[in-house]
């Protein structure tokens, strides 16, 4: 028997779109043998939506969105006795019906309201088993600020940073005053809780500060200051797994990283074809797959593996493993981490929950391919489900009698 699993994606956040990239390509790597794909399009405003008539699986119905949802049921979550079900909120005249029951949550979300914790929080109150962190996991991995703090604990180095918040923003001399004085320039303004790299800007004096300072509390109401390394390597690694048992991937270097790669640099250059072939103009083992538009994550020129040294690799790998099992992390999650090329040290730099294509592309180089990725996430969100299913949230007794 077929598992109902639902694929949940878009929702109120400034990487809507990159999340329908994401699913998309999870669906469509999917066993259809072992589970019934139930795709739940969440929009800008939070409505849920199903069509029974697959419309959600196509790219190019998201270019006219309304048009979409025109065709599609507005759906809510409804828990009943042991079961959860996804019913229309209104059928109308002409309108589909939907009494669909769900056995498996799996978000495939990126950024504010839908991975920080948010989305995970509502999940769990309908007592399903969910993919990919809880609400701990994916708030702490989501704040920034946060995040440094717990892997500070850890005795793993990270980049200083001054967290702010918009009172401070209100005096605008003062605070860049204080910058200056606490951390100077080269610096990296960011919001605290997005992802894509939106709203990060570097600044290497006044004029570009005042500026970075503007465009990121357009997009959050904390931002987080720290020291730009400007001679860097990033190298990133996902992990799969949970608190019990988790394994690292292979190590990626993605290109052009001695600035901050954009959202555009991210999502948007792919170029046209499949992989690269090795010996070609970017070099042995460089990936360029897909157009960034279809291919999200995968599509960033980026070296697997990365090119260091043995030794910084795997140090860089238990690192990886000892934040992801710290901070409770479940399904996979990637970590980022910059090297000063000038002094050689490791840094921490940041935590993706619930990470852009999954991260598929780091594990396939370990003979792991999309399909079995996404069976061991649903396994995962299976064991976990039961281990608290053992766990006692009630007194047996009421108190109020």
């Amino acid at each position: 028997m077929r598992l109902n699993v639902a694929v949940i994606f878009g929702g109120r956040s400034t990487e809507h779109e990159v999340s329908i990239i994401s699913a998309l390509q999870t669906i469509e790597n999917m066993d259809n043998e072992k589970y019934n794909v139930i795709p739940l399009y969440v929009d800008k405003k939070g409505d849920f939506y199903f069509s029974k008539e697959n419309l959600l699986i196509d790219s190019k119905n998201y270019k006219d969105i309304k048009s979409l949802l025109s065709s599609c049921t507005n759906v809510y979550f409804v828990k009943e006795k042991n079961n959860t079900y996804i019913r229309s909120v209104s059928s109308g005249f002409f309108g589909s019906s939907i009494n669909q029951v769900i056995d498996v949550a799996f978000p495939v979300v990126h950024g504010t309201n839908v991975e920080d914790g948010n989305l995970q929080g509502f999940l769990h109150t309908l007592n399903l088993p969910v993919v990919g962190p809880d609400v701990l996991a994916a708030g702490v991995s989501m704040d920034k600020y946060v995040m440094k703090e717990y892997v500070k604990s850890l005795g793993i180095p990270v980049i200083d940073a001054v967290r702010i918040d918009k009172n401070d923003y209100d005096d605008i001399d003062k605070l860049v005053s204080m910058l200056e004085s606490k951390i100077g320039y080269p610096m990296i303004v960011k919001p605290v809780n997005l992802g894509s790299s939106i709203g990060i800007k570097k600044a290497k004096d006044k004029e570009s500060l005042r500026d970075a300072l503007d465009l990121a509390f357009s997009f959050a109401s904390i931002v987080l200051v720290e020291k730009a390394i400007e001679n860097l390597r990033e190298i990133n690694c996902a992990v799969l797994g949970d608190k019990f048992d988790a394994i690292t991937s292979a190590l990626e270097e993605p290109f052009g990283n001695d600035e901050i790669l954009s959202f555009a640099d991210k999502y948007m250059s792919g170029g046209k074809g499949g992989k690269v072939s090795n010996g070609s103009k970017m070099g042995k083992g460089t990936k360029s797959v897909g157009v960034g538009a279809k291919s999200g994550m995968a599509s960033l020129k980026r070296k697997i593996p990365a090119d260091i040294d043995e030794k910084i690799g795997e140090e860089i790998k238990k690192y990886a493993k000892d934040i992801f099992k710290y901070l409770g992390c479940t399904g996979v999650s990637r970590i980022d981490f910059i090297i000063d090329k000038d002094t050689n040290h490791i840094y921490a730099n940041e935590i993706n929950p619930i990470p852009g294509s999954l991260s598929y592309y780091l594990f396939e180089p370990m003979g792991i391919k999309y399909k079995e990725l996404i069976d061991r996430l649903i396994s995962i969100a299976l064991d976990n489900y039961k281990r608290e299913e053992r766990l006692e949230f009630t007194f047996r007794n009421n108190l109020l009698q």
